[in-house]
């Protein structure tokens, strides 16, 4: 295998001075990219596109999160504008780099596979706001729609698996979009102004009595009143548990894997942790050496 360097990759396209200094930018896909790209790399066939794949599939998830960041402006005078406007621009420019890359390489067909993804992520997206606009959300859906969002893009490239490395992918894929869901479900708890539509609000929505629904409703929900909730209904336990049982069954579905699939991402997972600072693939010091 060689060796592995996409998020160095992928950094040449997010450095720009005007974004550093007046926006910040969402953190790089560096999880499900080192996985893709063990998984790409299994295939020999790959070996001429599975490190463009992942480069390219990282940019066009960096635009879509990137413009999932943009809050609209409460007036044109707001000192935010310029912050929201850059991030409009930026998420088009990373999600445009995905073309010119692949047509540079003459990769029209993988041009057609990740288009088609992005098609299907922003229909996902339509379908989960008119839920949210309708009041139909739960919790436990808005978790789920969460997770397939996450992972779609990087089922774009599934045709070029290994036949017999498709269910671990899949399976893999899942659990570790559902960790990384879970954890910024966790840190969305601590930040009042991330409450919104977050995990928390689903959860303390349908479980709240009338009036505290109506408050909910109308967006009259002040910081206070906020706390209050949040330790009512235990979000934050009730989130901590949900974290636990997402890792869980992560470890499970590692444990699971062959020891020439574990090998492969153990390679991996030193430059690209898998889930920061929870679990990572274990290391295996008696692995050999790729080149």
């Amino acid at each position: 295998m060689k060796g592995y360097h996409i998020p160095q990759l992928v950094q040449r396209y997010v450095e720009h001075d005007m974004i550093q200094a007046h926006t910040e930018l969402p953190a790089l896909a560096n999880a499900r990219a080192a996985m893709l790209f063990a998984f790409l790399q299994r295939n020999r066939a790959n070996s001429h596109i599975s490190e463009l794949a992942c480069v390219v599939t990282s940019l066009v998830q960096l635009g879509l999160d990137t413009h999932d960041g943009v809050e609209m402006a409460a007036d044109k005078d707001d000192r935010n504008m310029r912050s929201r406007q850059l991030k409009v621009l930026a998420g088009d420019y990373f999600s445009s780099r995905f073309y010119h890359l692949l047509a540079q390489a003459g990769q029209v067909e993988a041009i057609r596979s990740l288009s088609r993804a992005v098609c299907e992520v922003n229909r996902m997206k339509m379908t989960m706001v008119e839920k949210m606009r309708q009041w139909k959300l739960t919790a436990e859906s808005y978790l789920q729609d969460c997770i397939n969002l996450k992972q779609c893009l990087f089922h774009a490239f599934d045709e070029r698996l290994l036949a017999q490395d498709l269910s671990q992918w899949d399976s893999l894929l899942h659990r570790l979009s559902e960790v990384e869901v879970m954890e910024q479900e966790q840190i969305r708890a601590h930040d009042f102004n991330s409450f919104e539509g977050s995990w928390s609000f689903w959860h303390i929505l349908h479980n709240a009595s009338s009036d505290e629904r109506q408050l909910l409703m109308s967006r009259s929900l002040d910081q206070t009143s906020w706390m209050q909730l949040m330790d009512k209904y235990d979000c934050k336990l009730q989130l901590s548990k949900l974290v636990h049982k997402a890792q869980l069954k992560y470890e499970q579905a590692i444990a699971l894997c062959s020891p020439d699939l574990l090998v492969d991402l153990g390679y991996v997972s030193s430059d690209a942790p898998y889930v920061s600072n929870s679990t990572t693939i274990p290391s295996f010091s008696s692995a050999p050496q790729h080149g």
